[in-house]
């Protein structure tokens, strides 16, 4: 990242050059900032920003969901049968706005937001000039705050059983009205990820595509593959774990 960000502040990635497609780099590089703020640190800071944020917590979705959906074989069978129900027979893809309306593969996606936990780091904030009350506690300014996502998803107050993947609850009537607002995999209000209709359309599309089409089942994996042992700012299963395998019969 830093070799190809030095390119482009010099002139010399020539495939960089030639693109016109509008990048977060070419923004940054003719924006009018000060030199001090377009340096190459600052560039192959967002670089890593822009991989981290719109393919790792991505890709952690769809390998954790799709373990759960092939460990559980009532899930497969509920979700195979509503996408071949609702899809062509060649496997070509509805729009988005069709396959959000599919209530099985929507509470999939729902439970997967909540088992995979979006980004576990604690990610602070603060009340910069008024103190924050929260019940019998004030909190004074400039006092960072935070969690991990992780506690609000595992909590059986709103998740009974929360180590289950369970989608029929969020089935239930108003489940998304009543539970939607504990779920912060993509955070809350003004901080909120600005990724966040971007990653639920390539997840609805993945998710529909690969069950549509193809026949699976899990290799050499269990649940300690998916389990969240580590916080590397993304959550992470043990360190030995290879993923999760599967056959593709």
């Amino acid at each position: 990242m830093v070799a190809q960000a030095t390119a482009m502040i010099e002139g010399k990635y020539e495939s960089y050059q030639k693109s016109t497609q509008p990048t977060v780099f070419k923004e940054l590089l003719h924006s009018g900032l000060p030199p001090e703020e377009v340096t190459v640190q600052r560039l192959a800071e967002e670089a890593q920003t822009v991989v981290g944020a719109g393919q790792v917590t991505t890709a952690h979705f769809l390998k954790v969901v799709s373990f759960y959906i092939l460990a559980n074989p009532e899930i497969l069978r509920k979700l195979k049968e509503e996408l071949i129900s609702a899809m062509p027979s060649d496997g070509s893809l509805p729009p988005i706005s069709e396959l959000e309306q599919l209530p099985y593969l929507s509470a999939v996606v729902s439970e997967g937001f909540r088992r995979s936990y979006g980004i576990v780091q604690r990610l602070p904030r603060v009340s910069p000039d008024a103190p924050l009350i929260y019940k019998d506690w004030v909190i004074p300014p400039g006092t960072p705050v935070s969690m991990t996502s992780i506690f609000m998803h595992d909590n059986p107050q709103y998740f009974p059983n929360p180590e289950v993947f369970d989608p029929d609850r969020w089935l239930k009537a108003d489940a998304e009205l009543r539970l939607g607002k504990y779920l912060v995999n993509f955070s809350k209000g003004t901080r909120s990820c600005l990724g966040i209709n971007l990653a639920k359309a390539e997840i609805f599309l993945t998710l529909a595509a690969v069950f549509h089409r193809f026949d699976m089942e899990l290799y050499e994996t269990d649940n300690s593959d998916v389990e969240v042992v580590h916080d590397y700012f993304n959550p992470a299963p043990k360190d030995d774990s290879k993923g999760v395998w599967v056959l593709v019969k």
